[in-house]
């Protein structure tokens, strides 16, 4: 027969069991510390969360009125204003930084700057991906695969550029009354003066005056080629050959 004392002390152990694995599993993860499961969350407080990527938990910041919350000994955290250097987990998917000024994208779990998005709608991202408005650029700057066919005016607003295979190249030059500029959504390149041989990408059928008004010419096959001498004068958008 077991006596009382001997039964106390058996419930004791257990009850001293139960509370070390109680506060094991209560144990808050530490930014730093290693971790198992990539893509597990856990909340240090309300604002504040780390994500389980390369073995480690690093620190994320939790969002909105839900922010950081614990359910079921698992963390969730609400967060989209991704940052440069930020742990990420969709490997190769590009995104608009939080502040909207650049484009960025998941690599080797976290974040990297793709450009720089100077002009006036900055980062737009929506269902299809992430555009990026380049702002003002230089023929030769480097643009990334991302941008591809993305167009930006030069800084004296004289040339209309286009990312090409990694580098911004000349398209339209922009000899006209407004230049190059940004309409809208859209960016407006004024061709409607122009020189012999100005590259005319994307306006082909477009008509210049030459800069003596003595010529009229017209975009083929992306150059801007004679199309006849005559008094040329040009009203706002229309160019006129008399």
């Amino acid at each position: 027969m077991v006596s009382s004392a001997v039964r106390n002390i058996v419930v004791l152990s257990l009850v001293t069991l139960s509370l070390s694995v109680l506060t094991a599993g209560c144990k808050k993860a530490k930014p730093g510390e290693a971790c198992k499961q990539k893509g597990d969350v856990q909340c240090v407080d309300k604002k504040t969360g780390v994500l389980c990527v390369g073995g480690k938990w690093e620190t994320i910041a939790c969002e909105g009125p839900t922010g950081c919350m614990t359910v079921a000994g698992s963390g969730s955290c609400t967060h989209t204003s991704y940052a440069v250097g930020e742990p990420c987990l969709n490997e190769g998917e590009p995104q608009c930084s939080g502040d909207r000024k650049s484009m960025i994208k998941c690599e080797n779990s976290h974040w990297k700057l793709l450009n720089k998005c100077g002009g006036a709608l900055g980062c737009v991202a929506n269902v299809n991906g992430a555009k990026c408005d380049l702002g003002a650029a230089s023929a030769g700057d480097e643009c990334t695969k991302e941008n591809e066919g993305n167009a930006s005016c030069t800084p004296d607003k004289k040339n209309l550029l286009v990312c090409k295979s990694g580098k911004m190249v000349l398209a339209q030059t922009c000899k006209g009354m407004h230049g190059c500029r940004q309409m809208g959504t859209k960016l407006e390149c004024m061709q409607t003066i122009a020189d012999l041989d100005d590259p005319c990408e994307g306006n082909e059928g477009g008509l210049a005056c030459t800069p003596d008004k003595k010529s009229r010419l017209v975009c083929k096959a992306g150059k801007m080629v004679k199309e006849r001498d005559c008094k040329c004068s040009v009203m706002i958008d229309k160019v006129n050959c008399n």
